[in-house]
C-alpha cells in the first residue's frame, strides 16, 4: 500500500482522481484565420488567430523541450495587450544591462563623479546612482576608520 491509497488528512482527493471524475469537454469547431511561428533561443512560439462560435481569439503557445504552455487572448483585448507589450519593449530598451560594481567604478572614476556645470550631466539609471551613493558612503566610512586608527 502506498501513500496515495490512504485518505488525505486535509480531506482532499488525490491529484489523479480529480481529473478522472470530470466529464470530457465537448469538441468545439475552431477555424484558423492566421498562423505564425517564431523561434527565440531554444523556444518556439506559435501564434494562431482563431475563430469559434464564441468569437475570435489569439492563441499563443510556447514549446520548450517537448512541453507546451498556452495562453488565449480574446480579440476584444488584443489592442490593450499590444499596447502593454509595446510599453514593455520600450521599457526594456531604456534599461541598461546589469554589470558588476568594479566595472562601474572603472568606467566612472572619482574625479569625473561630479560633472562641471558647463557640461550636460550624464544620464544614469537609478541603480547606477544608488551604487554611486553606496560606494561614496563606503569610501567615506573607510577613510574615517583609517583616520581613527592612526
Amino acid at each position: 500500500m502506498n501513500s496515495n491509497d490512504h485518505p488525505s488528512p486535509f480531506h482532499r482527493r488525490p491529484y489523479h482522481q480529480s481529473y478522472s471524475s470530470q466529464p470530457p469537454r465537448p469538441f468545439v469547431q475552431e477555424d484558423t484565420l492566421k498562423s505564425e511561428i517564431i523561434h527565440i533561443e531554444r523556444k518556439s512560439f506559435l501564434l494562431k488567430l482563431k475563430e469559434n462560435p464564441r468569437g475570435r481569439f489569439l492563441r499563443i503557445s510556447e514549446e520548450v523541450g517537448g512541453k507546451r504552455s498556452t495562453i488565449i487572448i480574446p480579440s476584444t483585448g488584443l489592442a490593450e495587450f499590444t499596447k502593454l507589450l509595446d510599453e514593455m519593449v520600450k521599457a526594456e530598451k531604456g534599461m541598461t544591462a546589469k554589470t558588476d560594481p568594479a566595472a562601474i567604478a572603472k568606467a566612472a572614476p572619482e574625479s569625473s563623479a561630479v560633472a562641471p556645470a558647463t557640461e550636460k550631466p550624464a544620464k544614469r539609471t537609478m541603480s547606477e546612482t544608488a551604487r554611486a551613493k553606496i560606494s561614496a558612503a563606503l569610501k567615506a566610512r573607510w577613510a574615517k576608520i583609517k583616520s581613527a586608527g592612526k
